[in-house]
């Protein structure tokens, strides 16, 4: 099923930003308050539901808290009462015989769900990402990335040691893609033959998601040789391995890949302007005259607050060296790397901004 136009999309937010706003409007200040400081137990409901797999068994149907820690073996009282928290936030059901299910949201905990959100939230949860939240007090003290402050490094060089908490990184940016390629792949006009290049892809679930819908383009893969490593057992799960072809390199100090289109998915916002102006650089200088460059990114204009995009700018924060940013800002950093501005396309979540290498 392909997905609703864009319009459609931001229509849907806009009425449901708006449908909430009212309603937290209806409430007294100190209802709202402990309405928002219940995000922490959200996350960490999930974490808990995740580290014991306490929601695996009810996707084949309702049970007791009882049966749950009886299968499971865990105490089933604080079961009954972390299913029912989990219940607050509409990822369980509890009827009136005690029993709990899964809701389609719920569904997402689960690590075999087609659209498992498992490691997003593993991701959230883990000390890395708490470490940078931590330092957020120091940032706006001074403007540093808060977990450079925290450990020492920056989260490429800690995820580089801690391969465990790498794949886990990995799996998160592979769910948090598939969720968005959908939209971008309606939303553009892609060419019907020719190649596509993925610029920092890891195994490559955008790139195929793209050759799923154009079944005359052919794509190459960059990225180091750790990502590489998994893609192609990742593409043939995908059907498109045969049409792609893996091109070890770096962002920085550059890769040879020859191509119609290049892809920079959910990679600038990571870095600070000159780093990624010497990204662009790198791409440039594998482009030829006249090629697209599509920058894949949630936009966040100056003076908008909107979510996700704006929390997300504050997670770069916690994380990165990176923020994100506006098309404006975009094509600044893409002519002062050899690009001319494209256009902008809304796809209802993410932006597409195009640059043409000059």
């Amino acid at each position: 099923m392909r997905p609703p136009p864009p319009a459609v999309v931001r229509l849907v937010q806009r009425l449901s930003g708006a449908l909430g706003r009212v309603g937290l409007a209806l409430q007294p200040p100190q209802a709202r308050f402990l309405q928002l400081t219940g995000g922490v137990a959200s996350i960490m409901l999930m974490r808990a539901a995740l580290e014991t797999k306490l929601v695996e068994p009810l996707a084949d149907g309702p049970l007791t808290a009882q049966a749950l820690a009886d299968r499971l073996g865990l105490h089933a009282d604080t079961v009954h009462r972390v299913l029912r928290g989990l219940a607050v936030y509409g990822l369980t059901r509890l009827d009136s015989r005690g029993r709990f299910s899964l809701t389609s949201t719920g569904r997402l905990l689960l690590d075999e769900s087609p659209h498992s959100m498992s490691g997003w939230i593993r991701y959230l949860t883990s000390p890395l990402v708490i470490q940078g939240w931590f330092r957020i007090p120091e940032s706006l003290r001074d403007g540093l990335p808060a977990f450079n402050a925290a450990t020492g490094k920056t989260i490429w060089e800690h995820l580089a040691e801690n391969p465990e908490e790498e794949d886990g990184f990995a799996r998160t940016m592979r769910e948090l893609t598939l969720m968005a390629a959908p939209l971008i792949v309606a939303a553009y006009p892609w060419p019907e033959t020719g190649t596509v290049c993925d610029v920092g892809g890891g195994v490559g679930s955008m790139l195929a998601e793209v050759l799923r819908e154009r079944s005359g383009l052919r794509g190459l893969l960059v990225d180091q040789a750790g990502p590489l490593a998994g893609s192609r057992e990742y593409l043939a799960s995908r059907g498109v391995a045969h049409r792609v072809t893996a091109v070890e390199g770096d962002l920085f100090t550059g890769f040879r890949a020859d191509a119609d289109i290049y892809l920079l998915k959910d990679v600038l916002h990571d870095w600070n302007d000159a780093q990624c102006q010497q990204i662009l650089r790198t791409v440039r200088a594998a482009a030829r005259v006249g090629t697209r460059v599509l920058v894949l990114e949630w936009l966040q204009e100056p003076n908008r607050a909107e979510f996700p995009v704006s929390v997300s700018d504050v997670m770069m924060l916690a994380q990165t060296e990176g923020r994100q940013r506006s098309a404006s800002e975009f094509f600044a950093l893409g002519a002062a790397s050899g690009f001319e501005p494209g256009r902008v396309i809304d796809t209802g979540a993410y932006g597409i901004v195009e640059l043409v290498a000059a």
